[in-house]
């Protein structure tokens, strides 16, 4: 990896911050994490924005107003209030109104993680929007599931120690809950989820060794609850920074309890109701000349009109995007040589499918060569992800048609960031050339004939 390739940035954050000191260590830390802060007047187009609000008496008409004026410069954009765990209730309740809180001190950690959370949900959000706009224009929409929510009143689990903050949340949720169920153990939450389906989850860990931190952590990895919901409750704002790196993504104070689970935890399950809505169309594998049954694979018509559309926004937003192309070869793990037929290529695609994000498009050009378009990736992690695909399908062992002829897969891949106002042609034209050039350096200079 060059330099070069490092310098892109994962997105563009506004940030507002009448302290400089504070400033420079949100720019630190951030820039850590792969992304950039700009001022106010270079709003235009960013990923997200953030006003900082420590330490400073809140005036409503000037957070308003400054709100309006980062909507009006970036509509798209989410905002975040950075605020001191003592604030008052109202003026909580007045910024929530134009964006999301979080209380911090002086760890950022817990606020990068919502920001890259809020970044993910953002890029689900616009590939749906952009893929109903491909499939409609290839008459394609009706074969595809609808995008809808229930608006039933949700199920919250609450687990955890018992006392009085659980009684607190119990509390707060029985305004908005059609039932809450309450647990004690980690054994306790997790038959619970196994029998129940949960709108959102509640945990109040006893310390930072409660083992649900652990089970927060294998939730989110988990393909039936990844899209549950899970709210940590915090008895000191010191404890957040320790909390996000065991993986509590959304955190409340447990003095804001009373005044801010029930909208929490209601919006938390819309959000959640919304995004596996949203994935289940992008993951649909249905439509003629869209999306190849067996494999899963959008085809070539699909990736001429999406991937214009694709690079159309890139340019429209000036947001990174980049590719990864990736040439598969299926050979028998016996000594017999068995023509392996389409089946053991079937699913190692559907595999590539599983292991990259919902928002990917994986679209075939050649019998054996898959491109995947990655809007909002910068090259590097494109790179990473290619890695990950090369390991998952080098290690995994497939079957014929006959159960008893088994096949490996060996992939060769190569990651491409796309030149600004390039068209989709070109995009794979490079990607073409990067993955003969990745073969070539692979194979060593005697493989070249002279």
């Amino acid at each position: 990896m060059t330099s070069e390739i490092m310098s892109a940035p994962r997105a563009r954050i506004v940030c507002v911050c009448s302290d400089e000191k504070l400033l420079e260590e949100l720019t630190t830390s951030f820039q850590a994490a792969g992304y950039l802060l700009l001022p106010a007047d270079k709003a235009k187009h960013a990923d997200l924005a953030i006003v900082d609000l420590r330490g400073k008496k809140l005036a409503g008409k000037k957070a308003v107003a400054l709100a309006n004026l980062l909507r009006r410069k970036s509509p798209e954009s989410s905002l975040f209030f950075i605020i001191d765990p003592d604030l008052n209730s109202s003026a909580r309740n007045a910024l929530k109104r134009y964006g999301e809180i979080v209380c911090l001190t002086d760890a950022i950690d817990p606020l990068i993680d919502r920001c890259r959370y809020m970044i993910r949900l953002r890029n689900i959000a616009e590939e749906t929007g952009e893929r109903l706009k491909s499939l409609a224009a290839l008459s394609r929409l009706v074969e595809f599931p609808s995008i809808a929510t229930s608006s039933s009143r949700p199920h919250i689990l609450i687990a955890g120690r018992p006392g009085a903050a659980a009684l607190s949340v119990i509390n707060a949720t029985n305004q908005i809950a059609e039932q809450s169920v309450c647990v004690l153990s980690v054994g306790q939450t997790m038959r619970a989820l196994e029998h129940g389906a949960f709108d959102c989850a509640i945990f109040l860990p006893s310390d930072e060794n409660d083992p649900l931190f652990s089970l927060s952590r294998a939730l989110r990895r988990h393909p039936k609850h990844s899209t549950l919901p899970i709210l940590h409750v915090l008895d000191d704002v010191s404890q957040a920074a320790s909390f996000a790196a065991r993986g509590a993504r959304e955190v409340i104070l447990n003095a804001h309890i009373a005044d801010d689970l029930a909208g929490r935890a209601k919006l938390l399950t819309r959000r959640a109701r919304l995004t596996r809505s949203m994935r289940d169309f992008l993951q649909a594998c249905e439509g003629e000349g869209v999306r190849d049954a067996p494999s899963g694979a959008f085809t070539s018509t699909f990736l001429a009109e999406h991937g214009a559309r694709l690079c159309g926004r890139a340019d429209q937003t000036s947001r990174p995007f980049s590719t990864v192309i990736a040439h598969l070869s299926v050979g028998r793990t016996g000594a017999d040589n068995v023509e392996p037929g389409r089946r053991a290529l079937h699913q190692a695609t559907r595999l590539i499918n599983r292991v990259t994000r919902a928002e990917d498009v994986i679209a075939r050009i050649a019998p054996e060569t898959f491109l995947i378009l990655m809007p909002a990736t910068n090259e590097e992690d494109a790179h990473n992800i290619a890695l990950r695909i090369e390991g998952v399908l080098e290690g995994t062992v497939f079957r014929g048609a006959n159960e008893n002829d088994l096949f490996a897969v060996r992939a060769q891949t190569a990651a491409c960031a796309r030149p600004k106002d390039s068209c989709i042609e070109e995009t794979v034209a490079l990607a073409l050339r990067r993955l003969r050039a990745a073969k070539v350096e692979k194979a060593g200079p005697h493989s070249q004939k002279g």
